[in-house]
């Protein structure tokens, strides 16, 4: 197999059993990707707008979204709104920092802006660069090595363009 032929994309897992358990039973899942396309990936998504706008139960809805806030994939609070002469409370879910990517993996790249993908890849880069400096300091290696590496990378598609 060639080094351009795998799989491009990089996803943290948290490291408990059970939230890695709920994420994948998400993933396999029909109604936990369906949800994850249609949460917003900025900004609140209403629980009424996700019953209203997937094929699927009340009750599977709610048990995949209870998953997702368990894996910690979602943030989840309730708001009142007012309707005249009484006020109903909505409940609404926010994607973590994982959400989000696990949000990103899913998505067509043409639906997703340029800034968010730089702020998301940021962000990867910055927890895969803490865990790497932690690793070198568990096992006494020397953390010049992945410079050498991410600048011959960067040479070798420099050449590439030119």
């Amino acid at each position: 197999m060639e080094e351009d032929q795998v799989w491009h994309y990089i996803l943290p897992f948290p490291l408990e059993t059970e939230k890695r358990r709920l994420i994948w039973s998400i993933l396999q899942s029909k109604v936990g990707k369906s949800l994850l396309m249609n949460i917003n990936v900025e900004g609140r998504t209403y629980q009424r707008d996700l019953i209203s706008g997937t094929p699927y139960s009340n009750k599977s809805i709610i048990e995949y979204l209870k998953r997702m806030v368990s894996a910690g994939m979602l943030e989840q609070g309730m708001e009142q709104i007012s309707t005249g002469r009484s006020k109903i409370r909505i409940k609404w879910y926010v994607p973590t920092k994982l959400g989000r990517w696990f949000i990103l993996f899913l998505k067509p790249t043409e639906e997703i802006s340029p800034d968010l993908v730089r702020k998301t890849i940021e962000e990867i880069f910055h927890v895969y660069a803490s865990s790497i400096v932690e690793v070198c300091e568990n096992f006494g290696i020397d953390l010049d090595v992945f410079r050498r590496i991410l600048n011959s990378e960067d040479r070798k598609k420099s050449t590439k363009k030119h």
